[in-house]
C-alpha cells in the first residue's frame, strides 16, 4: 500500500504560494511580470509560427518523396510483369 504522506509536498505548495504573494504585493513587481508574460507571449506567437512553417515543409518533402517511391514501385512492378510476361 501507498504511504499518505503529503506533508513535504503541502509545505513546498505553501511556501511557493507565499513567495508569490509577497513578490506579487509590489505593484513594481506586478508591472515587471506583466512585461514578462506579454514578451514571452509574443516569443511564444512567433516560435510556433516558425514551427507550423518548418513542419509544413517537412510535410511537403514527404509527400514528394512519397510520390517518388510510389512512381518508382509502379514502374518496377511493370518492369516485372513485362520480363515475367515474356518467360
Amino acid at each position: 500500500m501507498a504511504k499518505k504522506s503529503h506533508g513535504l509536498l503541502t509545505l513546498v505548495v505553501g511556501a511557493v504560494a507565499g513567495a508569490a504573494a509577497v513578490f506579487f504585493s509590489k505593484e513594481e513587481n506586478r508591472q515587471k511580470a506583466q512585461v514578462a508574460v506579454k514578451e514571452a507571449t509574443v516569443e511564444a506567437k512567433k516560435t510556433a509560427k516558425k514551427t507550423k512553417a518548418v513542419v509544413k515543409k517537412q510535410v511537403a518533402s514527404v509527400k514528394k518523396t512519397a510520390k517518388k517511391t510510389q512512381k518508382a514501385a509502379v514502374k518496377a512492378r511493370a518492369k516485372v510483369k513485362k520480363a515475367t510476361q515474356k518467360k
